[in-house]
């Protein structure tokens, strides 16, 4: 019985086709409107197969390359500011420069979130 169902299943498979390896269902070719391959670095339009069953998410050896070469170039071209922490009341503040606010789409009154890292801590805009 068991030779007889593997036969079966290897007769429905189609030949080139990507599978998910959680439930066995055939998976879609997509694009992923976002994906961060390194935390903090968002890659936009990244290429996926996605299964539409249980969602799960593979990338070929190839995507990832890609993913990998993308990431780097982002990191390369990231622009960066240094600034010193100054005292506001009780408070530590540091400051936001006016390119990166605009790159960012930061404006007054819009709430972030600090979240602490192994090299120190990264700002995120909390969703409104």
């Amino acid at each position: 019985m068991l030779h007889y169902q593997k036969e079966k299943m290897a007769t429905e498979m189609k030949e080139g086709a990507v599978y998910c390896a959680r439930c066995d269902s055939e998976m879609i070719s997509t694009a992923l409107p976002s994906y961060e391959y390194l935390e903090g670095h968002a890659l936009s339009n990244v290429p996926a197969y996605k299964c539409h069953k249980c969602g799960n998410v593979f990338f070929t050896e190839q995507q990832a390359a890609n993913m990998k070469q993308r990431t780097k170039t982002l990191v390369e071209s990231t622009f960066g500011f240094h600034r010193k922490i100054t005292v506001t009341g009780r408070s530590l503040a540091v400051t936001i420069p006016q390119e990166l606010a605009s790159h960012l789409n930061l404006s007054k009154g819009v709430t972030v979130k600090i979240i602490p890292s192994t090299s120190g801590f990264m700002v995120r805009k909390v969703k409104a």
